[in-house]
């Protein structure tokens, strides 16, 4: 049996959960320029809500804290959802930024040998998360 969904959204909510929610507002919100949406509190814990398009970002924190730790190193680290990626129209210009910035670039602005003229690049935020950015060149 398939379930159908009925979306209510025409998007997707990425939670980042961490405990040094200072250093990932200011790599999401103040580096990146994500626009803060709202807060959210909720039993054990808050959210921090960044509209991204149709979806958003959330960075979480609970009350008491996570047990483990991050684990910093993208897909190669641990199974499970370990990236997201966003779409862009000016990719160099924001590996020059990372280049420039105390962000680790995890893998620098590559271009996409099937597709001229589009590239990727991955960055990790202070948790050590990973992005990726892809876009034109």
């Amino acid at each position: 049996m398939t379930v159908k969904l009925d979306l209510l959204t025409p998007g997707v909510e990425v939670a980042v959960v961490t405990t040094r929610l200072d250093e990932m507002v200011e790599f999401y919100e103040n580096f990146l320029g994500l626009e803060c949406a709202g807060e959210l509190d909720f039993p054990g814990g808050r959210q921090r809500r960044y509209a991204v398009g149709n979806c958003v970002v959330k960075l979480v924190t609970h009350d008491p804290a996570p047990l483990a730790p991050p684990v910093p190193g993208g897909g190669p680290a641990q199974a499970g959802i370990r990236f997201f990626t966003l779409g862009v129209k000016n990719l160099r210009e924001i590996g020059d930024r990372f280049a420039d910035s105390p962000y680790e670039v995890v893998e620098p602005v590559t271009e996409f040998a099937p597709a001229p003229g589009i590239g990727f690049m991955f960055v990790a935020d202070p948790d050590g998360n990973w992005i990726e950015f892809y876009g034109t060149l």
